[in-house]
């Protein structure tokens, strides 16, 4: 941190945004607009993050959508729903109202002043939809980007627009409700289309997007340009010291600084000290908690710090990045005739549960045996009926069995080829089997609650039998610096930190260790960066020694 006002600085803006995801990009627009000039400054030499990656929905409660396809929704469900998924654990109670009042507004904003466009996904309900929770919705809050035609609209940039790369999970130029709708009818004609002419969707189109819409502002953005510290004077956030080709940048800021740079989970120490246990990250591996440790350095008081985005990660050995293996999304979970196991080969959680939830089973503590039995990896273990319906990582339902998959005729046989005990892996499968034959699982309600395949049970019976280790995963981690409902940085001193502004994963979630529906991480991102962006454009200029 740089502490005396720079005698010249390298180039003077109104607000400088770091990072190049969605919140990020959005608080740049939205300051734009307001009447500031702005930067965009971007590590990577890619533009997106770990929007660009992602599936690209945002759930945003009571927004346009919804009441034009008739779907209802109202603040009061809103704020029930993330309440009680929330369980008063918020680290600051009055983000949640602003969200929920700021969601609509975001998404109206944005399809009506930029390039944005957002299409409802049909029949994509509240990820808690199953379960006994007020305010829940069959569907609507989930909303995701229309396909947008990249090399048309963006030609210069193209190739550094960031997009799914290794990630084998959904369709890589499909939308969601294509990998989920049942009518296929033309599709494979309009998916060679979109390959031939750069047609992108799900994240890399909401970027596009974005992106387009800075450029007709004539917004730019520093690629290859790492924001190293924050320049603070008399505790007030006045700039931001770069590197770029090996020499500082140092860039003023009159009205102030927006941390939207992602997480810490690339930074296994932090991960360690504040998560507890390993995590697998799905996500670039450039989110190594740079803007966590400008705020820090700043004086920001924390939330929610043991928290992220979960969701259970497998690896093929066939999907590498510089010869390491990249972790994968989880495939098949909660299919009938399937149950995961820990190292102890016991069950251990339901395994239906949303994919945010289950991995945080992996950290659970046993004061009994002073140990975490979850430790991972666990298994996935599933028969031949698993086998012949859905594909499992590279595994597809009617290809050869790869050499790498674990499979045995026996229960018995696949234990010892996994290094499971084969007495205990063989008593969990028969006590699952004897319940799952009657539809039931008293040992953790599968049959009652769950969102991959609630109530679908079966008995694991059909020889053979496969298995694959199961890790915890995250899209991110989401916690940091506390917000205030303008996106300023809270101080641990109290008040704010003066001109400093965080969004995304950079800072604490709203919704705490909840994940409210599909799109919950950027819908949080958007509407804080909106809300960022606005603010800072619209304080007082400073005079920086101009």
């Amino acid at each position: 941190m740089i502490t005396e006002m720079p005698r010249r600085w390298d180039r003077i803006e109104d607000v400088v945004v770091v990072g190049s995801g969605g919140a990020a990009l959005t608080a740049a627009t939205l300051a734009h607009d307001g009447g500031a000039s702005v930067v965009v400054v971007e590590k990577a030499d890619m533009i997106g993050g770990t929007t660009a990656v992602s599936g690209g929905v945002v759930w945003l409660p009571c927004n346009p959508h919804m009441a034009a396809a008739g779907l209802e929704d109202s603040r009061e469900d809103a704020l029930a729903y993330i309440g009680r998924l929330a369980q008063g654990d918020v680290p600051d109670p009055e983000l949640v109202e602003a969200f929920v009042d700021t969601a609509p507004e975001v998404l109206a904003y944005l399809e009506a002043r930029t390039p944005v466009r957002m299409a409802t996904v049909p029949d994509f309900p509240d990820y808690f939809f199953p379960f006994d929770v007020p305010g829940k919705k069959a569907a609507g809050r989930s909303v995701e980007p229309v396909p947008y035609p990249v090399a048309r609209e963006l030609p210069d940039w193209r190739d550094r627009l960031a997009t799914r790369g290794t990630l084998m999970s959904l369709g890589a130029v499909t939308t969601l409700a294509e990998d989920f709708g049942a009518n296929q009818e033309g599709l494979e004609s309009e998916l060679a289309r979109r390959e031939a002419e750069d047609i992108r969707t799900k994240g890399a189109a909401l970027i596009a997007m974005l992106f387009r819409g800075l450029l007709d502002r004539g917004v730019e953005t520093l690629l290859e340009t790492p924001a190293r510290d924050l320049v603070v004077v008399d505790e007030e956030v006045v700039g931001v010291r770069c590197e770029q080709a090996g020499r500082e940048l140092l860039i003023g800021a009159r009205r102030g600084v927006v941390l939207a740079c992602g997480g810490y989970e690339w930074n296994r120490e932090m991960v360690r000290a504040f998560v507890g246990y390993e995590v697998e990250p799905l996500t670039p591996p450039n989110n190594v908690g740079d803007g966590l440790v400008m705020a820090m350095q700043a004086g920001a008081r924390l939330g929610n710090m043991s928290s992220y985005w979960g969701q259970p990660a497998m690896f093929d050995p066939t999907v590498s990045r510089d010869g390491e293996l990249v972790p994968q999304f989880e495939w098949g979970r909660g299919e009938p005739g399937s149950l995961i196991v820990n190292r102890s080969a016991r069950r251990f959680a339901n395994e239906a549960l949303p994919y945010n939830d289950f991995p945080k089973t992996f950290g659970d503590f046993d004061p009994t045996s002073q140990a975490y039995p979850n430790q991972a990896p666990a298994w996935m273990v599933f028969d031949q009926g698993v086998r012949e319906s859905v594909q499992i990582l590279s595994m597809l339902p009617d290809g050869p069995v790869p050499d790498w998959m674990p499979h045995a005729p026996t229960i018995r046989d696949l234990a010892g080829k996994i290094g499971l005990d084969p007495d205990a892996l063989e008593a969990t499968v028969e006590r699952f089997n004897r319940d799952a034959s009657e539809g039931r699982d008293p040992d953790f309600g599968r049959t009652e609650v769950g969102l991959m395949g609630p109530g679908q049970v079966r008995p694991v019976d059909r020889a053979p039998f496969y298995a694959v280790e199961i890790h915890p995963g995250t899209l991110g981690t989401n916690g940091g610096p506390r917000l205030d409902a303008d996106g300023r940085v809270r101080s641990s001193r109290g008040g704010v930190v003066p001109g400093l502004y965080a969004a995304g994963n950079t800072a604490a979630s709203a919704f705490a260790r909840a994940y409210p529906g599909g799109g919950a991480t950027l819908g949080n991102g958007l509407v804080f960066g909106f809300r960022a962006g606005r603010h800072a454009a619209a304080q007082p200029s400073r005079k920086l020694g101009e």
